[in-house]
């Protein structure tokens, strides 16, 4: 709907719409009218993170920072790009992603749980590569009338994260994956049928998937191996080989069937893996 709402001016406004549809798509999956009165309204993950609080606490802030940093970026891009001329607009990208890489190494740092970090010194270095990394490949793919694709492909690996969460006996962990598949979904069904650009929405998948796996390994021990996080974590870096010119001017309904095996293999093969190798319980003390 939020979507919807911005497209009322005009199909270039989309792109603040989707951004805006994912804050507000999850904010109304984690409130609840329980705590009204109080300070803290959130229903499966606090708002506002304390100082003492677990890494993943921080995780709805930091996908609304990112949020933030791609749409300013792109707005300062834009203008840069305006000013120069054709031969030089590649450093308008270049300020761009910059600004973006900038704001991934100051972000991804603090998703990381202490404890790891004190044992794996090379933890936040990695997670702050693979966002960086989701985001390049993500914002790429979005382009060319293809977000909404995109989009898909986020709530499906959001989804596959759910059902691996919930192998993995963490039903908070598999709650937010769901709440972010839904508000992903809801982006891409919105913005499909006028093809109008949600590329502003891929923050979400780039703090949410590895910062979701990652934390809920972490918190929860089961049976469920590292490789289904990971799978379900990177999944969406299947689209690099259609960042190459040779294979992105193929017939473009070759394209969509590959690029669909490509991102939604890994994440079968995730769920396969967790179901073979831990059961799903169903207990309170979750």
């Amino acid at each position: 709907m939020v979507v919807c709402v911005f497209l009322c001016f005009g199909r270039r406004a989309a792109a603040l719409g989707s951004a805006a549809a994912v804050v507000v798509g999850f904010g109304w999956a984690n409130f609840t009218f329980e705590a009204v009165s109080g300070d803290n309204t959130g229903r499966v993950i606090p708002w506002v993170a304390e100082p003492d609080a677990p890494a993943w606490h921080a995780l709805p802030w930091a996908g609304v920072v990112l949020l933030a940093a791609g749409l300013v970026s792109r707005g300062i891009g834009f203008l840069v790009a305006r000013l120069l001329d054709e031969r030089r607009r590649w450093i308008a990208s270049l300020l761009v992603w910059v600004v973006r890489a900038g704001v991934v190494a100051v972000v991804a740092p603090g998703l990381v749980p202490l404890a790891w970090a004190a044992e794996v010194a090379w933890l936040k270095p990695a997670l702050a590569a693979a966002m960086l990394a989701l985001w390049l490949v993500l914002d790429r793919a979005a382009r060319d009338k293809a977000s909404s694709e995109v989009t898909a492909y986020l709530a499906a690996a959001f989804l596959a994260a759910g059902a691996v969460l919930l192998y993995h006996h963490t039903a908070r962990f598999m709650d937010l994956a769901v709440m972010c598949g839904c508000a992903a979904a809801g982006v891409a069904v919105a913005s499909f049928p006028t093809r109008a650009d949600a590329s502003a929405a891929v923050p979400l998948g780039v703090v949410g998937l590895p910062g979701l796996m990652l934390n809920g390994r972490y918190l929860v021990e089961s049976q469920v191996p590292v490789t289904s996080f990971c799978l379900v974590a990177l999944a969406p870096l299947g689209l690099i080989p259609f960042l190459i010119p040779v294979v992105a001017r193929l017939p473009r309904w070759v394209v969509i069937l590959l690029r669909a095996v490509f991102v939604l293999a890994p994440l079968v093969a995730a769920v396969v893996l967790a179901a073979q190798h831990e059961k799903l319980a169903f207990e309170e003390e979750w």
